[in-house]
């Protein structure tokens, strides 16, 4: 019992001194060196990963972001950041619904622990464009429906001018079978 609080004790210790090294930032990989030497790890041990759930992104996928990593510690802070800048998420995985092209960009996430802070490597996330495609279908259709109304109205006005001649032909005859138009009385 007294090793283990022995040990506990000792734990606290350096855990104490090496937070004091922890920087703000999350720039590269800041283990402080008694971390590195108590827990018998590199740098490189450390470092984590981002994985992603799919390979070719199209607009309105789904895509999901997870900091994977070698570190032991339960107590773990996750940090992400889009071209360097914090995307205010802050777990393991990082999740975007129905992503449009604007979501291009570089992705780290960064992993902070008692004994300092870890960042991934970019991962670059590249959503492919679909709007001119929707572009040119919306231009196709707008042009098709001019042509068919325009053919429509062509049909329609050679119908009236068809209705107006028979009916100007209809006249002209019940004037001729309708004999002289008698004169009024009186004059």
């Amino acid at each position: 019992m007294a090793r283990t609080e022995r040990d506990l004790l000792l734990g606290l210790v350096i855990a104490c001194f090496c937070s004091s090294f922890v920087t703000a930032e999350c720039n590269g990989c800041n283990m402080t060196d008694c971390c590195i030497h108590l827990l018998n790890k590199t740098e490189s041990d450390f470092k984590p990963r981002v994985n992603h759930s799919v390979t070719a992104v199209n607009e309105g996928d789904d895509v999901k972001l997870e900091c994977t990593h070698n570190i032991s510690e339960s107590n773990l802070t996750y940090t992400w950041f889009k071209d360097n800048v914090k995307t205010g998420d802050s777990g393991k995985t990082y999740f975007m619904e129905n992503v449009l092209s604007s979501k291009n960009g570089k992705y780290k996430c960064c992993v902070k622990t008692w004994c300092g802070d870890c960042e991934s490597e970019p991962f670059d996330l590249k959503v492919a464009n679909n709007s001119i495609v929707i572009l040119v279908v919306c231009g196709v259709s707008a042009v098709a429906l001019i042509l068919i109304m325009g053919v429509a109205m062509k049909i329609k006005l050679k119908k009236d001018q068809a209705q107006h001649k028979e009916r100007m032909r209809q006249r002209a005859q019940d004037t001729q079978n309708a004999g002289p138009i008698p004169l009024p009385r009186g004059y």
